[in-house]
């Protein structure tokens, strides 16, 4: 068979499976219209078991349309088909039988074509493992077969393949309007291709949706970091008292003591800390205003002040020793260190 006769052979298989096509679409909806009729008005409803012919015959539609495209024998098909007809048959009324068709006729159909573009791929790729340029190739690389009704067939990189390869794929594939255009991934290695699978749609949103997820955990874990999420974890609770009956200067705390006490956390490795119910971030601020103390711009309690920090307790703990032994020994500062297993840190929040 010559070249012309051979493309004339592909657009009368074209024709004949856009009718097919349309026709089934046809029946469908008629089926799916006339079913829902004959429930909203029993009285013209009929014998349950002349509707399953009419749905049956919908079923062996879409046989003779994988048939045609050659993927009868597929698993997804087969599958596809004998679900259809399940549900078909366990279906005890027009409800059912109707919910059945709408659920499967379009599905079915789907699948079909889905396995023709994927039979298609396959033909492209055998095609691709008998050129002797791939077959030469040793080092890993990428190319991609695009097949189009206007364009015909392109490859890149465009010197990879024979034209006589490519002649090939343009005689045996077909492009219409049940395969818009086709486009090709092949990883060539050791001589030899093998498909770069694209993903589906619903691959792609199923694989979206993971990377959101993952996407929500970090901006989360960033959250809480950051100070702008509650932190929970071991840590300890440090408490700072001025001294006994002290007034003076010198016997009362100041807001450099815990800028000194929330340095040596940090440097210990504390990852959270909040000062008097206040989170610190990486803005936050402390300091004095008068007889107050400030954190965030928020008065906190004094005497004691309160410092919550989370982080391994005994290191923590250690890491003031000897901002402990200073502020008791030098000031007279009574200073309560206490290792829990669970704190909560709150939120930083902007007022």
């Amino acid at each position: 068979m010559n070249k012309s006769n051979q493309a004339l052979t592909v657009k009368n298989v074209l024709i004949i499976l856009i009718f097919v096509l349309l026709l089934l679409n046809l029946i469908l909806l008629a089926a799916g219209g006339y079913l829902l009729y004959t429930y909203l008005n029993p009285s013209a409803e009929k014998d349950l078991i002349s509707k399953q012919e009419a749905a049956y015959a919908l079923v062996e539609y879409n046989r003779r349309l994988a048939q045609s495209l050659g993927v009868e024998n597929r698993a997804q098909v087969h599958e596809a088909l004998s679900r259809f007809s399940y549900e078909i048959q366990l279906a005890t009324n027009a409800d059912e039988l109707n919910k059945a068709i709408l659920a499967n006729g379009n599905r079915t159909q789907e699948k079909i074509l889905e396995e023709f573009e994927t039979k298609q791929r396959e033909t492209v790729l055998a095609l691709i493992n008998q050129d002797p340029n791939i077959m030469a190739v040793k080092d890993k690389l990428y190319l991609t077969v695009k097949l189009g009704r206007e364009d015909g067939v392109q490859v890149e990189p465009d010197d990879l393949v024979t034209q006589e390869t490519m002649e090939k794929i343009a005689e045996n594939i077909a492009v219409g309007d049940l395969v818009q255009d086709l486009v090709v991934e092949v990883e060539v290695e050791n001589g030899k291709g093998q498909l770069v699978m694209p993903l589906s749609v619903a691959d792609q949103i199923r694989a979206l949706n993971r990377e959101i997820d993952a996407l929500r955990v970090t901006v989360h874990d960033l959250r809480v970091q950051a100070g702008f999420a509650p932190m929970s974890g071991p840590g300890i609770i440090v408490r700072i008292y001025d001294a006994e009956d002290g007034y003076t200067n010198d016997t009362i705390v100041h807001e450099t003591d815990i800028r000194d006490t929330v340095n040596e956390l940090f440097a210990a490795g504390a990852s959270g800390i909040a000062v008097g119910g206040q989170r610190l971030t990486a803005t936050s601020a402390i300091r004095c205003v008068g007889p107050s103390i400030l954190v965030n711009d928020e008065r906190i309690a004094v005497n004691p002040v309160e410092i919550y920090a989370i982080g391994d307790p005994a290191v923590l703990s250690s890491g003031l020793d000897i901002m402990r032994i200073t502020l008791e020994l030098s000031r007279q500062l009574r200073v309560e260190i206490e290792e829990v297993e669970n704190l909560t840190l709150p939120a930083y929040i902007k007022r």
